[in-house]
């Protein structure tokens, strides 16, 4: 026999071998996984007018719920949706607050959604992993402006003066995110699994428009506009949950 064709044999051989060994594998690890969670976000919430009245941080506690495919032993991905349903920022003594009743860039309601992979190690009775999940993070209260509207205003002495009024109005806004992270995983069997994540989970906020407060003597010209250019903020997150796999 030639050695070309004998190292080919071999080769063809080694493979089979390696193909039904990671088949067995496979066969140990079910394919889906569906599951719910507890989570905390510790928001850092970008800069505003209100900075000197509001706190930076505030943890948001809420649920939700995950799916994960497993593509090999060692790989998988996921797909995560969660909400925060209180609301995460003190209102008392803004500006902000005193024109809309709550407070914040951005405030309201939170919610999460997360796609991407996992990739690690699983033992018998446990697996370690790190995680790569882009998505996007939205609030159900966001300031935004809606267009200027001319005004004229009578001066008693100055005469007519004309200005542009801002109007805003409250509504949802989404914001793209990056959740990055680690994963511990409990097998207490083969069906059922619980979960511990520790990550990041970086906002990126766009620009952001409110009313400004202006001080005058006579006559108050409408408010001017605070704008906040585009930021990133990272943010601490925890999530604990319990997962059936088939």
């Amino acid at each position: 026999m030639k050695q070309p064709l004998r190292y080919t044999i071999i080769a063809a051989l080694a493979s089979l071998l390696f193909i039904g060994s990671e088949a067995r594998a496979q066969r140990d690890v079910p394919r889906f996984e569906i599951g719910g969670q507890f989570s905390l976000l510790s928001l850092n919430r970008p800069s505003s007018q209100d900075d000197d009245f509001v706190s930076g941080h505030v943890a948001d506690p809420g649920f939700g719920a995950r799916f994960t495919y497993n593509v090999t032993k060692n790989v998988a991905l996921e797909a995560e949706g969660n909400f925060f349903p209180g609301r995460n920022f003190d209102s008392e003594g803004s500006f902000v607050a005193r024109l809309n009743g709550d407070v914040g860039v951005p405030f309201g309601h939170i919610y999460q959604g997360q796609f991407g992979v996992k990739v690690g190690k699983r033992f018998k009775k446990i697996g370690l992993f790190i995680k790569g999940r882009p998505g996007f993070v939205g609030f159900t209260k966001v300031s935004h402006l809606v267009g200027l509207t001319p005004i004229t205003i009578i001066h008693p002495t100055i005469g007519p003066l004309q200005f542009e009024n801002p109007e805003f109005r409250i509504g949802k806004a989404t914001y793209p995110s990056m959740d990055v992270g680690g994963v511990v995983e409990f097998y207490q069997s083969r069906r059922i699994v619980t979960r511990l994540d520790v990550g990041d989970t970086i906002i990126r906020y766009g620009i952001y428009r409110e009313p400004a407060p202006r001080v005058c003597a006579t006559i108050c010209p409408p408010p001017a506009i605070f704008e906040r250019p585009a930021e990133t903020r990272h943010n601490l997150q925890f999530s604990a949950g319990i997962g059936i796999r088939f």
